[in-house]
């Protein structure tokens, strides 16, 4: 049974735990910062809790690393987890910023970059999924439109903003990275638009609680994603994409098959799923399952470091977008996007 060892032991490593068994591998050490949290989660798994990263990853049953730390600690880890030489997975986003993203390709070069599998688990929903592979597929003819909607249950703690990087950066990168996926085309130009709507306090803190974006790529397809920290009836994630002979879409879950009939509600639904778990979890699993099967065989990762940076460089000209109030227009993945800021200024 592949050993893992997780650094961190906050939410998100919780989750990959329990991915990690589901798909029949078993975490074998675990190391965060407050000792009390890697313990709670050992007492769950099974796994030793060590006192440093370099105890965790060089460990003889630790076979493959996962980094499921705050976002403003990828880096430095993934330098440490690359330099064993065993396969690592990275939660999104690859680094706290696009500076950050773009020093970590260049000093592992692009072979070692393609070996970082990316936590980007919503390629690997069903329904998400089943759209890619349509419009790849050609089912609806050439792609002309594609949106995107994420919009969470509800907002984050505060404390959380000033450590997200932003919302660009900390939300939307999923749906940054889902829109390359789908389009396989590159991004000519983004224009971005956002407010603290739901709680002005955000914006206090430098960030945006709601978001648009619209993207064109160099082929003409238009590319709209919607967030949003709050959704009152629940965690809204759809993508539809249309194409010139057809559309395809990945609506939300419901919470069951159950359906009302009455003078009240004629045909009323079973409410959307409320948490990310019940609507992501088995794209956990998947991702987990990928990620060990290409690590076993040596492949390149699917979705990788390098799907991460592009990912980021996206999130940075929305941010750059939002700022300066106009549209970026996008020449490749090392544009220097603060020689932008400063032509917009």
């Amino acid at each position: 049974m592949t050993g893992i060892a997780i650094m961190g032991a906050g939410r998100m490593a919780k989750v990959h735990a329990a991915a990690i068994a589901g798909a029949g591998a078993r975490v074998a050490a675990i190391y965060d910062p407050v000792t009390a949290a890697a313990e709670a989660l050992a007492a769950q798994t099974g796994g030793q809790v060590c006192a440093s990263p370099e105890q965790a990853m060089a460990l003889a049953d630790v076979d493959a690393i996962m980094i499921a730390t705050s976002s403003d600690t990828h880096v430095s880890l993934l330098a440490q987890a690359v330099a064993t030489a065993k396969p690592v997975l990275c939660e999104k986003p690859l680094a706290a910023s696009y500076e950050e993203s773009r020093a970590f390709i260049a000093s592992v070069g692009e072979a070692a970059a393609r070996k970082v599998f990316l936590g980007f688990n919503r390629r690997f929903d069903r329904g998400h999924a089943s759209v890619r592979e349509g419009v790849h597929a050609g089912a609806i003819g050439r792609l002309e439109q594609l949106v995107i909607t994420s919009r969470d249950p509800s907002p984050p703690p505060l404390d959380y903003v000033p450590r997200s990087g932003g919302l660009f950066r900390d939300m939307m990168i999923h749906d940054f990275d889902m829109a390359r996926s789908i389009t396989r085309q590159e991004i000519a130009s983004v224009t971005a638009h956002g407010s603290a709507i739901i709680d002005p306090r955000v914006g206090e803190l430098g960030d945006v609680d709601t978001a648009s974006v619209t993207m064109v790529t160099t082929e003409g397809v238009i590319v709209t994603i919607l967030n949003s920290r709050r959704c009152a009836f629940g965690f809204d994630q759809r993508i539809e994409a249309f194409g010139e002979t057809g559309m395809l879409l990945s609506d939300n879950p419901r919470q069951s098959g159950f359906t009302t009939y009455s003078a009240a509600s004629p045909g009323t639904a079973a409410p959307i799923l409320e948490f990310f778990m019940e609507r992501y979890g088995p794209s956990y699993s998947a991702e987990i399952r990928l990620f060990l099967d290409c690590a076993r065989e040596g492949r390149d990762m699917p979705v990788n470091a390098i799907d991460g940076h592009m990912a980021a460089c996206l999130a940075e000209a929305a941010t750059a977008s939002l700022k300066t109030g106009q549209t970026i227009r996008l020449t490749g993945p090392d544009q220097d996007f603060a020689e932008i800021l400063h032509a917009a200024q």
